[in-house]
């Protein structure tokens, strides 16, 4: 009788045993989930169910976007979207300047561990020439060149610094061609485009 029980005590345990690591193997599951299906931000789905931003609505002042966007238009953004979202080349950004009265938009084409180089007198990105929304090369002159030039080590854009560009090409744009990179703390939140 006492082998019987033993036996039984340890079939018993095996069975706990086997309920937990089911039971934990189902947590990894539903977890697994939930992040990589649930909680994706591609292609501008907003994570909606994190309070860390205020929506508003805003008119693009000037044509640096255009084509992209159109002087008088609305978009959407999110305030303090980057609070808790990381900044995503090709993401369409509002910031300021301290130095500077008003609030500026413009596409995040390059960022910290980027390679920037110039040839012909085109930005190129990681050995891609930079395009904007109607796949045309932006163009930089000498002094931009410089301008930009100036903080990099090997040509590696560094750490938390931001190359922002209009989708107008010219470099005549008010964009980092003028002002250089921007930094994390000038950016006031994420733009979406209303069409």
């Amino acid at each position: 009788m006492p082998a019987m029980e033993t036996k039984k005590n340890q079939n018993n345990n095996i069975s706990i045993k086997k309920l937990i690591i089911m039971f934990l193997a189902i947590v990894l599951i539903a977890f697994f989930i939930y992040f990589v299906f649930l909680k994706q931000d591609d292609d501008n789905n907003i994570i909606i169910d994190q309070p860390c931003f205020e929506t508003k609505t805003r008119t693009v002042d000037g044509t640096s976007m255009s084509p992209l966007l159109q002087d008088g238009e609305a978009v959407t953004t999110y305030e303090n979207y980057y609070d808790c979202n990381e900044i995503k080349k090709g993401d369409i950004i509002i910031f300021n300047f301290k130095t500077r009265e008003g609030d500026y938009i413009k596409k995040v084409m390059a960022m910290e561990g980027d390679i920037l180089e110039f040839k012909d007198e085109f930005i190129k990105i990681n050995g891609e020439f930079a395009v904007n929304s109607a796949g045309e090369k932006y163009r930089i002159n000498q002094s931009q060149q410089r301008i930009l030039l100036i903080p990099l080590e090997d040509n590696v854009i560094p750490r938390n610094n931001y190359l922002v560009l209009g989708d107008n090409t010219a470099p005549s744009t008010f964009d980092s061609r003028k002002f250089s990179f921007i930094s994390k703390q000038q950016i006031i939140g994420k733009a979406i485009i209303n069409k």
